[in-house]
């Protein structure tokens, strides 16, 4: 009898399109107290030029899904078994999931094919250096070793975030600059070298409504021009409606519900989904009445009990079943993807 495949040997999905196909990815941290499980068991396909919207509250796994597509999860996390397979500019399909974070090929990929803007970014730009030696770091390392056309390349994308005075902004530093002008900024060295993915953590979050949104107006414009596919990252329902094409929901590292973005506002299948729409504020006149907030917290998922992650924060959860395991994401039609008992008794199987 032949040895089971490992995650590293198992085939890319059947005749594959997507320039991003997630499977089975489960990323956990190492813990005094035990495994604390992130990300378990995620799939995730993103299509060339498409805006994937991935929301859900903190502590759902979103951003460590992110980290997990750019390898750079930090310590004692690792990447314990799936797949994230890419599809490179030169059309190889490459396991992400199967490469060293320090390779010569994830250090090719990062930043040249896919890129990342984080939620804060004082924090991601260094303080002692300026605007333009941030920018000409990776162009110098991805596109030219020429410095001169660095530059051009670093002031030509200055402009096209529209950063006034790109030339005094290049010699300056991030402290000199607001926190607009800090995000545009971000997103010039995200997208300086091309890349075929944009991972946007919360890329608006520190902003204000006015800056918000003409941030997202930019990033819309950005991307039709260069062409390039966004995983955009949030827990602002509203954003996700401006931008996303397609929206999967996350909840305690897992995908409960995938489907179209106006299909979602429409018809939000799982409970969770239905609860995250009945809180947003809404302007209909009415005063003094209160947010329909989502009683409890996110579980924290260390030595979680098999069970659906909702449970107990779910008006509609039956006991006996969805406390005694997981259900799995079954297709409920063309265009909608659900993990709830409500609409199917299949089971999540054990990793």
């Amino acid at each position: 009898m032949k040895a089971p495949l490992t995650s590293k040997q198992i085939p890319p999905p059947p005749q594959m399109t997507n320039l991003l196909a997630v499977r089975s990815l489960r990323t956990y941290f190492k813990t005094d107290e035990g495994l604390l499980k992130a990300v378990d068991g995620v799939d995730l396909d993103i299509a060339p030029g498409t805006t994937v919207g991935v929301i859900g509250e903190s502590g759902s796994g979103k951003s460590v899904t992110a980290q997990s597509v750019m390898r750079i999860v930090p310590k004692p996390g690792f990447i314990a078994n799936g797949q994230i397979w890419f599809r490179r500019k030169n059309h190889q399909l490459v396991d992400l999931a199967s490469l060293s974070p320090r390779g010569t090929e994830i250090r090719a990929i990062r930043g040249g094919e896919i890129s990342m803007i984080f939620q804060e970014p004082m924090t991601s730009l260094s303080p002692v250096h300026t605007i333009g030696n941030q920018l000409m770091e990776a162009i110098l390392l991805h596109r030219t070793k020429d410095k001169q056309a660095a530059r051009e390349i670093a002031l030509d994308m200055l402009t096209r975030v529209e950063i006034s005075n790109p030339t005094q902004r290049f010699n300056e530093y991030p402290h000199q600059l607001s926190g607009g002008m800090r995000q545009r900024v971000m997103i010039a060295m995200a997208l300086s070298c091309h890349p075929s993915l944009l991972i946007a953590d919360e890329p608006t979050t520190a902003l204000d409504v006015t800056v918000q949104a003409q941030v997202l107006e930019l990033l819309k414009h950005l991307q039709d021009e260069f062409g390039m596919a966004v995983m955009y990252i949030t827990h602002n329902l509203g954003v996700i409606a401006e931008i996303a094409d397609q929206v999967n929901v996350m909840y305690l590292g897992r995908v409960v519900e995938r489907t179209h973005t106006v299909e979602l506002f429409k018809n939000p299948l799982h409970p969770y989904t239905q609860r995250l729409l009945q809180s947003i504020p809404r302007l209909d006149g009415r005063s003094r009445t209160h947010l329909d907030a989502i009683e409890g917290n996110v579980p924290i998922p260390l030595n979680f009990p098999r069970q659906c992650g909702f449970y107990s924060r779910c008006s509609k959860a039956v006991p006996g079943r969805c406390d005694v395991s997981v259900p799995a994401l079954v297709k409920i039609d063309d265009q909608h993807d659900v993990r709830c008992f409500l609409y199917s008794d299949e089971e999540e199987p054990l990793p």
